[in-house]
Parts: structure tokens; sequence; C-alpha cells
């Protein structure tokens, strides 16, 4: 027994060390050599996201825990971003700025971070399944070093869609559970949509797909068993409870506001890559374009010649799935038909690439034509891995030397990096004239004599005197949620002045002072109680549970009912 304990700690503490090892080699040429960081600067997504978390970082120092505004963003006029972009996966990057480390130091230890709870997860979702130590290590290898997800870390650094990678192997395990194994472990789906939600809105579109198309494969199975059907539905049902505080709070802003994103054209047609583009990006194993990789791509080249010899009907499906939806991403598809549909939020086609790499992920570690039946072969795959991903990193920075950035250098940051498609702007607002514009009340219409403008987060201040029916122009974006009702003398309701790039504006008379800050809404602060609420039902319920603190067997009225069920039976 202690030989056994001692051997199952050794190989705990070697998965971690070899994670650990694989998560610094993984940033090491593209973050941290040469104490430079390989990134694209100016409006790029890179920028945007290190927004965000200086924001939340900023907002943590005024103790607001959770914030709804980003006031980083814009020099203090604002963003609502953290409506439609959670930042729950953001708060370990903001929590390295409060204990000092500088934007650069943060995303490198945040990198470590993601690399290591991905190569974690994934391990652990394909081990509840497979049973096999060393198959769950390829799984988590292909996959977390896979060329889409480098694409993701190093090129855009898409920090939302970096995270959502984490809990894909979750959504992915609940998928098998519920349509394959054991159904009443729908919880797995439940959660993993939920973490997916709060670290990027768009990934839910694509699982929503995998799920339907998944659905239409099993269909046999679901006529047979159509309890599976009701075990989805009670994952979709707490999934929408424990996103609630999202969903609803984000529909209330386009309720109340029309935003550049819900008038954006899509993007679908002119998105998509030619086939030939990804195939060759694919082989050559580039990390500066959209495509799947190497291995991935030979993988699905397998499944196409060796399909019917597959014998596990959900290893077969998750191949067959990823090849269709590997077409799809491309050119292949007519996209130019789905580009006025809700598909148009996707924005590129090669976002399918995710789905696609995780479903062949679980082909290639499954290994169901037993290519890689022994150890050593095994070990190997999982070194060409980490070769490929060192090879593609290095050809990235060998081929755009220019774009390695002094630490000095990244840690400037662009406050009007919004994003490229300044989604989450109101209608009508102008970036380029707000970052031209002093950010002072402005007197808009009549008279009256400012003073003593002071701005702390998102409440604003100022003096005002001689003044009468006098509109005012507050210098923040006049988002839904802002009032004046703190304010003394005669200061009216706060409304947004579509006029002049939709900033808030008050009408004031006589003498007083505006007050102005962002009050949460009736709909923020019921959904946040549900899914709080929903969220600790679940755990005390899986607690009780687990510790079989209550025999429900024995609990009267369910004891009869269940004596009932077997007379009737």
């Amino acid at each position: 027994m202690r030989k056994k304990e001692s051997k199952k700690i050794a190989i705990i503490v070697f998965t971690i060390v070899l994670f650990l090892v694989v998560s610094f080699l993984t940033i090491y040429q593209t973050q941290i050599y040469q104490g430079k960081i390989w990134s694209y600067l100016g409006t790029s997504d890179d920028r945007f996201h290190m927004m965000r978390i200086e924001g939340l970082y900023h907002s943590l120092q005024r103790h607001q825990f959770f914030p709804i505004l980003n006031m980083s963003f814009m020099n203090g006029f604002g963003y609502i971003v953290n409506i439609f972009y959670s930042d729950f996966m953001l708060y370990p990057a903001a929590f390295l700025r409060l204990m000092g480390l500088t934007s650069a130091q943060t995303l490198i230890g945040y990198y470590l971070f993601m690399n290591f709870l991905t190569l974690g997860v994934s391990f652990l979702c394909f081990y509840k399944v497979s049973h096999k130590y060393l198959n769950s290590l390829v799984f988590s290898f292909v996959y977390t070093l896979s060329t889409y997800r480098l694409y993701d870390l190093v090129f855009r650094h898409d920090i939302g869609e970096v995270a959502a990678f984490v809990f894909l192997p979750v959504v992915l395990l609940g998928i098998y559970e519920i349509f394959y194994g054991n159904r009443k472990q729908w919880l797995y789906l439940a959660f993993g949509m939920t973490g997916i939600v709060y670290s990027h809105a768009i990934t839910p579109m694509l699982v929503a797909i995998l799920i339907i198309i998944v659905a239409g494969c099993q269909y046999q199975e679901l006529k047979i068993n159509p309890k599976r059907l009701l075990s989805l539905l009670w994952a979709t049902i707490v999934s929408a409870l424990l996103t609630a505080a999202y969903f609803l709070p984000a529909l209330e802003q386009v309720w109340h506001t029309k935003f550049i994103l819900t008038q954006t054209k899509g993007t679908l047609p002119n998105g998509a890559s030619n086939f030939a583009d990804v195939t060759n990006w694919s082989l050559n194993n580039m990390i500066g374009q959209p495509n799947v990789g190497l291995i991935v791509i030979l993988a699905a080249i397998v499944i196409l010649v060796s399909a019917t010899k597959i014998k596990n009907s959900a290893v077969k499906h998750f191949s067959i799935i990823g090849i269709i939806l590997l077409l799809c991403s491309t050119k292949l598809f007519p996209w130019e038909f789905f580009d006025q549909t809700p598909l148009k939020m996707m924005q590129y086609p090669w976002r399918l690439d995710m789905i696609v790499t995780i479903l062949l992920a679980v082909f290639i570690a499954s290994d169901p034509l037993n290519i890689f039946s022994s150890k050593l072969a095994k070990a190997g795959l999982m070194f060409f891995v980490v070769l490929f991903a060192l090879s593609s990193e290095y050809q990235l920075v060998n081929n755009s030397p220019l774009q390695l950035i002094t630490h000095e250098e990244y840690n400037q940051l662009y406050p009007y990096s919004i994003g490229k498609g300044q989604e989450y702007l109101p209608q009508g607002t102008s970036l380029s004239a707000l970052e031209r514009a002093s950010h002072k009340p402005k007197v808009i219409s009549g008279k009256a004599k400012l003073s003593g403008f002071k701005q702390y987060g998102t409440r604003l201040s100022f003096d005002f005197k001689n003044a009468h029916k006098t509109k005012i122009d507050v210098p923040i974006i006049g988002y839904y949620g802002f009032q004046s009702t703190q304010s003394s003398g005669k200061v009216s309701e706060l409304k947004m002045d579509k006029k002049h790039n939709n900033l808030a504006q008050v009408t004031v008379s006589g003498k007083g002072k505006v007050v102005v800050d962002y009050f949460e809404t009736p709909t923020q602060k019921i959904t946040r109680r549900i899914s709080f609420l929903t969220f600790l039902i679940i755990v005390a319920t899986l607690f009780i549970n687990k510790l079989n603190l209550v025999d429900f067997d024995k609990i009267e009225g369910l004891r009869a009912n269940k004596q009932s069920k077997k007379l009737n039976s």
C-alpha cells in the first residue's frame, strides 16, 4: 500500500512538473526570450485585452470588485465592455497587477497560468472517460499546444478565446456523458458552458452548433432513450440560471441603447479562407494565420481514409463532425447565405477551428486505429507536438523580428484601443472626436460657471452657479445606468446627448452641485443574485450527496413514493 501511494504521489508530482515545464516552453520564445514580447501594438486585440485587465485592476484598487464599466478605457470616458465581455477570467491577471507586476510581467504570469490550467483541465476531462494516463497526456498536449490555440495565444493575444479553451474540454465531457455515457453527469455541460459564457461571448454559439450536430448523429439513441434529452434540458436550464447575470444585463443594455455591434454587417464571407490556403498553412504549421496545424490536418486525412474502422461511436461521430466543420470553416461553405443571420455573430468562419481542434484531438488521443499503441509511440507523439509548437513560434518570431517589443514599450498601454469593431459604443459615437476632446464638463446651451470638477472611477462631480436651464455634457458616455440622483440644486435626470458623441447630459438651473455615478440596474442586481444562489444550491447539493449527509430514501414522503412506484411497476 505504501508503494502504491508513493507511486501515485510520484505520478502526480511528475505530471504537475511536466505541465509547468511545457507551459513555460510554450511562451519562452514569444514572451520571455531576450526580455521582449512578440506582439502587434496599436489597436490590436493585445492592447484591447490588456486595457481590460488594467481597468479591472484599477476598479479593484477602488474596491469595486464587480465593475460594470471599464473606466480606464478612453481616459475616463468609460466603456461598457464588461457587460458584453465578462471579466471573470481576468481576475488572476488583475491580482498580478495588484501584486506590483507590470503589464508585461502580468502577461507572462497569466499565460503560464492559462497554459497550465488548460493542460490540467484537458488531461482530467479525458482521463475521466478513458482512465488511461498516457492517452490523457496525449490529449492535453495535442489540444493545448494546437496550432489554432497558439494562434490565439501568441499571435492574436485573444485572451477571451484563450480562456474559453480552458472550459471547452469540460463542455465536450458533458456532451459525451449526455449523448453517449452516463446522462446523469449533465452538470459537466452546465458548468463548462457557464465558464465559456463568462470567458468568450462567441464560443457558446460554436458549442450550440456542435450539440445540434451531435444530437442529429445520436438520433436513434435518443429515440430509444429520450431521457438523454431531459439531461440536456437540465444542463441548459442550470447553465441559463448561472449565466443570467451575463445575458440579461447585456440584453437590457441593447434594449435601451443602439450599439454599433447591433448594426455591424456580417464578415462571414470575407472572413473565410480558401481551403488550399488553410491546408498549406496547416501543413507548414504556421501560427500567423488561422489553421488547425500539421498534426490535426494529418489526423483528418487518416479519418477520411479509415473512418469505417473506428468502432467507438462517440469517437467516430466526433471525428466526422470535426472534418465537416473543418471544411465549413473555409470558403467551401456558402457563408454568403448566412451573412445576415444570427451566425454573423461568429464574425469569422475560422473560429470553428477551435471545435475542430478538440474533436480531432479526441481521435488522436483515443487512437482507435492503434497507430500509437506502445508507450514509446505515445511519448514520441508528445515530443513532436512540443517540437512543432516551438518550431512554429520560432518561425513566427524569425519572420517578424520587428514585432518583438521591449517590456518598457509593452507597458505603455493605449486607452483608446477599444477593439477593432468598437462594438460597445453607442451608434453615432466618434472615437477620434473623443480622443481629441478635453476631459471636462462642457456647456452645450445657456450659460453657467463650472468649477471643482472631479472624477473617481464612475463617479463625477462639479459645482455650478448662475445657470438657467443650462445643458451641460459630462465627460462620460451616457450608458444606461448612469444617474444624477445624488446631485444638489436643480439638476435634471441624466440622458444621452446623441448630438454630441452620446455623452451624458444634465440640465441645471441656479446654483448647486452635479454628481453623476453609475448605479446597478434592478436587472443587474436580481440576475447576479439568481446566478450566485443557483451556484450555491448546486454546490450544497453536491456536497450533501458526496458526504451522504442526507439519506433521501429514508425521508418519509420520498420513501412512500418510491414504494408506490415499485408496486405499480
